[in-house]
């Protein structure tokens, strides 16, 4: 029965965003969101790292600079802030920076102005 609602809650959800033009796939655990409009279609695909993954967008000499937070990859590269993965003292990009972020004051606001790049997974 739990399946049965399930499934009915999904078809609904899915009716739901299509009447906004808004498309979802969900495939091996991961989703895809395609919103359109007359002029214009985004589709946005998100990508999962391993902490090991991770380490390699480190910023170090200009390189693309990578930060985890609660699980979210964000992009951090050319913030004015981070340069060569350094923020604060500290060198942070590449690596999963949830608790120095927990100690942050503005973490929030300054994490919702970043593009979002994937997910961390164990």
């Amino acid at each position: 029965m739990k399946k049965i609602i399930g499934i009915f809650a999904l078809v609904l959800t899915t009716a739901a965003l299509a009447a906004c033009g808004i498309t979802t796939t969900t495939t091996a655990g991961s989703t895809l969101t395609t919103a359109s409009t007359a002029a214009t279609t985004v589709e946005t695909t998100l990508r999962q790292f391993t902490l090991a993954q991770l380490a390699v967008y480190n910023g170090n000499n200009g390189s693309t600079a990578y930060i985890a937070v609660n699980g979210v990859v964000y992009d951090v590269t050319g913030v004015a802030e981070w340069n060569n993965g350094w923020h604060k003292g500290m060198h942070l990009a590449g690596t999963d920076a949830t608790a120095a972020f927990g100690d942050s004051p503005h973490s929030l606001s300054f994490l919702n102005q970043l593009d979002i790049v994937g997910s961390l997974v164990n």
